[in-house]
């Protein structure tokens, strides 16, 4: 685990660091994947993307101007402050990383065939014109 930081505009103009871990235990990680997705119906998965965000920022932001892992103050945050940290936090936590590491779990991993292709180029025949009786 490494802790990462970055800056955003927080009020009156001044800059604000927040700081936050870039990886989880398994156990953190598997417990918010299972509050964000339903597979109630595994034909249809349901994604719960707002509870994924919400989750990983109250986890992982370890420093803030704001009190840090309570999901109320998450919520009352200004939209472009939010944006901003969504931005920099998700570069290490995207949500499809880890829903395609489910989906190994379920379905496998495809078959890697080791059949070599070769391309082959062809010409038209050179024509010699139209011919005409």
């Amino acid at each position: 685990m490494v802790l990462k930081t970055f800056e955003i505009d927080w009020k009156d103009g001044e800059k604000a660091t927040i700081e936050y871990e870039d990886d989880l235990t398994f156990g953190e990680l598997e417990n918010i994947i299972n509050q964000s997705i339903d597979l109630t119906d595994v034909s249809k998965p349901k994604v719960n993307i707002p509870a994924y965000r919400r989750n990983i920022l109250t986890k992982v932001i370890t420093k803030a101007p704001f009190r840090t892992g309570d999901i109320n103050v998450i919520n009352q945050l200004r939209s472009k402050q939010t944006k901003k940290i969504i931005s920099e936090v998700m570069k290490d936590y995207p949500l499809m990383q880890f829903l395609e590491d489910w989906m190994v779990t379920f379905v496998g991993t495809p078959r890697v065939t080791n059949t070599p292709t070769e391309s082959t180029t062809t010409l038209p025949k050179p024509s010699d014109g139209t011919n005409t009786k």
